[in-house]
């Protein structure tokens, strides 16, 4: 159950500052040199967060974990700086003076400028499962980070770089297949040490890729006045089916009715979400479907049976089906081969 209480207070700091975010709970080791992996469960909440050092201009957290209560977290960046976030799932509010609040609550990626000097508070809630990657950039370093020219950038991206964007997010949308997956996966690696680390860094500039390549080929991001008023609109309605398919994917509604619903006809409606997204809505709720029960299954609290009913599937012989068709083994086999390891695997199997 969430909660409202706010922790104690706590001084400001830079989001860069690697000693002061790897102290965040009261229980910690380091699996790396620059890694620190934080535990929630002695303080009533669950799960991990990880935050590693890339360097001195790159501080990256994969969360996958549940507060006990809400947490505030301040800032004072002493520079601009950009962050990345790719949530899964998450319940997070951005809040700097004079700015609108950006609320993270949806499976998203979302990029967010914020200028040097500019107080950020940021609100956890807790009881939330909190589960992505987010990565905090020094603005002035971020093109050549990953090898670029700032010409290779977005031109909100430039904008933003060259003094001239808006506080707040530059660009934000849903999640496709592929980062969806990307996310996941960062998210359930078995790697330790050193090549957690290496593995980390890898997947971090896989997602940039993928957010720039969003960036340059989405109209509604891009910001261009060059496109018809039709192509944008496109873009809404496709924007609209993905969060309307989010919110139901379990037991998604008929095609037809959701066109009706957004005010547009089923095949123009499945012809601008394939394009916008890159894989059709009925794909996509399948996606879905099987990313959450890989989830579940790893969890290792329900048994197969259960976890079939809570995607949505009243047998779990078509559940079985399904999961065998998208990620190429049984339930059962995924559960016994992919069980975290802190999970004992006889618990595991006790429930499959």
């Amino acid at each position: 159950m969430a909660t409202r209480e706010s922790s104690a207070e706590e001084g400001a700091w830079s989001p860069l500052d690697f000693d002061q975010e790897a102290s965040r709970s009261s229980e910690s080791r380091r699996f790396s040199r620059d890694g620190v992996r934080s535990f929630y469960a002695s303080e009533g909440g669950s799960g991990t967060a990880d935050v590693v050092r890339l360097g001195s201009d790159v501080l990256l957290s994969v969360v996958n974990c549940v507060l006990p209560r809400l947490a505030r977290w301040r800032y004072e960046p002493d520079e601009a700086l950009i962050t990345l976030r790719a949530s899964l799932s998450c319940d997070v509010i951005f809040r700097s003076p004079g700015v609108a609040p950006v609320v993270f609550n949806r499976p998203e990626v979302t990029l967010v400028c914020q200028p040097a000097g500019l107080p950020l508070t940021v609100d956890i809630t807790g009881g939330v499962r909190q589960q992505g990657l987010v990565a905090a950039y020094r603005a002035s370093t971020f093109a050549a980070r990953h090898g670029l020219q700032p010409g290779d950038l977005p031109a909100l991206m430039q904008d933003v770089l060259a003094g001239k964007g808006a506080v707040g997010r530059i660009a934000s949308f849903p999640m496709d297949h592929r980062i969806a997956a990307l996310v996941a996966e960062t998210i359930d690696t078995r790697l330790d040490g050193e090549l957690r680390v290496l593995q980390y860094a890898g997947r971090l500039t896989e997602l940039v890729a993928y957010t720039l390549d969003a960036m340059h080929h989405t109209p509604s991001l891009r910001g261009a006045s060059g496109h018809p008023l039709h192509r944008r609109r496109d873009v809404e309605l496709a924007h609209a089916a993905m969060a309307r398919l989010e919110k139901d994917y379990r037991r998604p509604p008929r095609f037809a009715d959701l066109a009706r619903e957004i005010a547009t006809n089923q095949n123009k409606l499945k012809a601008v979400f394939k394009e916008t997204f890159g894989l059709t809505m009925a794909d996509y709720c399948l996606e879905r479907r099987m990313r959450e029960a890989q989830q579940l299954l790893l969890e290792a609290t329900l048994t197969i049976a259960q976890v079939a009913e809570r995607v949505g599937y009243e047998h779990q012989s078509s559940f079985t089906a399904a999961f065998r068709g998208h990620v190429g083994m049984s339930p059962r086999e995924y559960r016994q081969h992919r069980a975290p390891f802190s999970v004992p695997l006889g618990k595991a199997l006790a429930v499959a």
